[in-house]
């Protein structure tokens, strides 16, 4: 660490800091200057976890944490949508080595194949060609 100083132990010890405090702390881990505090609780107690358990956390980590910092919902539905949206009850076929195979598809994370229900169209893809494969490849949806 740049300047020998107490450092909160709890991620609520950070939150309730006065403004003061958390700018001090902000300068001596970041270059740029502090805009906005309910963003960069999460990127400083990264940091002060990092400087706590003597590990290295890479800049451009930091930088991707500010990012999602600034709009944290707008990644979250991002991270959880469905690329594909299919209608329950859509019947998948798929032709592979010389076989047909038929998928029904019956919730958005439930897929139905040989009276067993998957979690993925990779799991099934795979089961099929007994290797590694992209489930939605595999099925024609890219």
């Amino acid at each position: 660490m740049r300047n020998k100083c107490y450092l909160p132990k709890k991620f609520d010890e950070l939150k309730t800091l006065p403004d003061e405090k958390l700018q001090f702390y902000w300068n001596i881990f970041y270059r740029y200057p502090l805009r906005g505090r309910k963003g960069k609780y999460r990127p400083l107690w990264y940091v002060i976890q990092c400087e706590l358990y003597s590990c290295k956390l890479a800049e451009k980590y930091i930088t991707r944490l500010d990012k999602y910092a600034n709009n944290p919902e707008k990644y979250i539905q991002r991270a959880h949508k469905c690329k594909y949206n299919l209608a329950i009850g859509t019947i998948l076929t798929k032709k592979y080595k010389g076989q047909i195979y038929q998928v029904t598809v019956k919730s958005e994370k439930a897929y139905e194949w040989g009276n067993t229900i998957y979690p993925n169209l990779t799991a099934i893809a795979q089961k099929i060609t007994r290797g590694h494969v992209s489930g939605p490849k595999f099925w024609g949806l890219i």
